[in-house]
């Protein structure tokens, strides 16, 4: 197992509209000789609760990103309608109030809350937390709490990698099936060390395309944090941007807090051999109750590479 860790140095940002986050990355496609647009957003947090992605700056169907960092005492309070979310915190240490619980997560921690809830956030130092919420849902479930260092070391804690030891990482699948959901797959991946690929191999699993999985497909968020180990340098890692039915990789660079939409796309992950980086990740499913992270197409060529 890849143990957890803190990468990328804490971020604070001037408050951003959500129009405001989204940024266009531009790739180069070989062979096509065309410039492709990648949807992106800038992640990085504000005080506060600041709204990253929506159904207004993003093709997302389903998903949603915001951020809520908190400090000196003060408090945040999030609405659920026909929705449910899962609250991860990234830093600090945060207490979630919801339908008479309370429960104080640490970093990593996961709280999925069900349709129709009210929401207290607050904490008595500081707590930067991301709310993953998935619209459109329908059965109510109860509040499900995770820790993270409840999953470390069980079947939840996927090590990959053993064919190439550049790819090894530990993806922690916080919010799978020991979660009752309607939409909703959450976790973090490590990578094992810097200059590492993470989410390899491409793979895809949306929609649309020549290989689209219907009403098996889900759309899925990820959001980087990166780090270097030399002075003064950028840190970045380079996202496949490919389309199904393209034979030839589509690499993006990503820097620090990003967020990217990688439903349209195969997507893996290369860092640099100076950075390390790791990655949360959220999938919302087509078909309500349909949650098998499993279902996927590979790149040709790469089906025995997990």
């Amino acid at each position: 197992m890849v143990n957890p860790k803190t990468i990328g140095p804490l971020k604070v940002d001037n408050p951003k509209s959500a129009s405001e986050r989204r940024h266009d990355l531009q790739v180069m496609v070989p062979v096509k000789h065309e410039v492709r647009k990648v949807e992106a957003f800038d992640a990085t947090p504000s005080s506060g609760v600041q709204e990253i992605i929506t159904a207004d700056n993003s093709t997302f169907k389903y998903l949603r990103l915001t951020r809520i960092v908190l400090k000196d005492a003060a408090k945040a309070e999030r609405s659920l309608g026909e929705e449910e979310a899962v609250y991860y915190v990234n830093r600090g240490t945060a207490t979630l109030s919801v339908n008479d619980e309370t429960h104080t997560l640490g970093k990593g921690d996961v709280l999925y809350i069900g349709i129709n809830s009210n929401v207290h956030i607050a904490t008595s130092d500081f707590c930067d937390v991301s709310e993953f919420k998935a619209v459109d849902c329908h059965t109510s479930y109860p509040v499900q709490l995770v820790r993270h260092t409840d999953i470390e070391g069980t079947e939840l804690a996927a090590t990959l990698g053993s064919r190439r030891p550049m790819s090894r990482r530990t993806v922690f699948k916080l919010v799978d099936q020991n979660v009752q959901a309607n939409r909703l797959l959450f976790g973090d991946t490590f990578i094992a060390e810097r200059g590492g690929v993470g989410s390899y191999p491409p793979h895809f699993h949306g929609p649309d395309g020549p290989h689209g999985l219907g009403d098996k497909a889900k759309e899925e968020i990820y959001h980087f944090r990166c780090e270097t180990d030399i002075e003064g340098d950028v840190p970045y890692v380079l996202q496949n941007c490919a389309l199904p039915e393209e034979k030839v990789n589509v690499y993006a660079h990503i820097f620090d807090e990003t967020a990217i939409n990688v439903t349209p796309t195969y997507h893996d992950t290369i860092a640099p051999p100076a950075v390390d980086f790791m990655f949360t990740w959220c999938l919302a499913s087509y078909t309500e109750g349909h949650r098998d992270w499993s279902e996927i197409y590979n790149k040709p060529g790469y089906e025995n590479e997990w």
